[in-house]
């Protein structure tokens, strides 16, 4: 299915040299160093996330698997690309599915994760492609593998699913968890992370499963299997929900530069307190700029199209702070201390989760996608239920006014 949500988005990446522009041919985007950056503060925030829980450990699988490995696991899934490579002794998959690798990974060690594999996904892509959204090289991606006992798998699959929201609130994007049975010959049980477009139209945004006893007997375990998975479709709903007129607006956990500093020249002052702010957890950058008007605004217009949510001018007549979303300017008396900028950061994070959460309520609440059911109503009437929403939230059934739990209509999306 082909998602038309138009290329704004791939606009703003590529002004913000992201991804490389018209680099979208056969579904295989390429990423410049800022995107490489992107993709592992992305990373950074998802294992930081997880360590609330567990100490994760990462990894990079190969490119090659043996194709009767994978085989083995997934039998003859023809969206995988196989080739015959001698040195690797024989036929082989390319960059297929973490799991059975992750198995064997954790298993030769001794260790239950769990196990964050990053890298990239190779797929054979029917159609066209729509970039970060449908790929042939799916980049980045991240899967995780967690071993646990039967009795906790359902707890560790709940520990799981507040790790992905938190990551969602990091990254300043609405979500919703819904369990669903649509996918239960995968996973004995499922729940998927739901977000939405600007638009409205709700979008799953990342998958957790306990795996179905058929592929738990076939990765020759006998524990539980949880496995997560998200890819840089992330990325690409930051594009779309966080922008201005000037560009793109990383939220601060993934911006490299929080505060960019237009400077005539660096002296002692700035250099000791761009140095303090370091210290204390602020990332700044310092761009030499001529003091003509036109060049300065040249210096800042690159700032904000590279997405930095906060930007200082040290001019002779004074300081001068720019913000982010709406992009408003004013006076400065000094040089802000860390703790202001820490104020400024959060409250920039706050307006992108405030103007991303009334899309999302727009378009899943108010326009009746997201509502409240009672199981009888659900099973008795027309309308298809896609997942209940977990942790469950109890409501008056939309249909009969009895106790019933939000759940998400709609047939499968993307």
């Amino acid at each position: 299915m082909l998602l038309v949500i138009g290329d704004a988005y791939l606009r703003t990446l590529e002004d913000a040299r992201i991804v490389l522009p018209g680099s979208y041919g056969r579904g295989i985007p390429v990423w410049q160093d800022a995107g490489l950056q992107l993709a592992r503060r992305l990373v950074s925030g998802y294992e930081s996330a997880l360590r609330q829980w567990w100490e994760p450990s990462i990894v990079e699988h190969p490119f090659l698997m043996p194709a009767a490995e994978y085989k083995d696991v997934f039998g003859d899934y023809a969206n995988v690309y196989e080739v015959q490579v001698p040195e690797a002794g024989g036929s082989c998959v390319l960059a297929p599915d973490n799991m059975p690798a992750s198995v064997g990974w954790l298993r030769e060690r001794g260790s239950d994760g769990p196990l964050v594999a990053v890298g990239g996904l190779l797929r054979v892509l029917p159609g066209g492609a729509q970039p970060l959204f449908r790929d042939r090289h799916i980049w980045p991606a991240v899967q995780v593998t967690h071993l646990v006992g039967e009795q906790s798998a359902l707890d560790e699959l709940e520990r799981h699913q507040l790790a992905i929201t938190r990551l969602h609130q990091l990254l300043c994007l609405p979500v919703v968890t819904v369990r669903t049975g649509n996918l239960a010959s995968y996973g004995r049980m499922t729940y998927l992370t739901v977000s939405c477009l600007p638009d409205g139209r709700p979008t799953v945004t990342a998958t957790l499963y306990v795996m179905s006893g058929r592929y738990r007997d076939r990765l020759l375990t006998d524990t539980e299997v949880i496995d997560v998975g998200f890819t840089g479709k992330l990325l690409a709903l930051v594009a779309l929900h966080h922008r201005d007129s000037a560009g793109l607006v990383l939220p601060s956990a993934l911006a490299d530069a929080q505060v960019g500093v237009l400077v005539g020249k660096q002296d002692r002052r700035i250099q000791e307190w761009r140095t303090e702010q370091a210290h204390e957890g602020v990332r700044v950058r310092l761009v030499n700029s001529d003091p003509r008007r036109s060049v300065r605004r040249r210096a800042e217009r690159r700032l904000l199209r590279q997405g930095v949510p906060l930007i200082l001018g040290v001019r002779t007549e004074g300081l001068r702070i720019a913000r982010r979303y709406p992009l408003l300017r004013s006076d400065l008396p000094a040089l802000p201390e860390s703790r202001t900028l820490h104020g400024e950061l959060a409250a920039h994070d706050d307006r992108l989760r405030r103007s991303s959460a009334d899309r999302f309520s727009a378009g899943l609440r108010e326009a009746g996608r997201l509502v409240a059911r009672c199981r009888e109503c659900a099973a008795t009437n027309t309308e298809e239920i896609f997942g209940w929403v977990v942790p469950e939230v109890e409501a008056p059934c939309g249909k009969c006014g009895v106790p019933g739990n939000e759940a998400l209509l709609g047939g499968r999306f993307y």
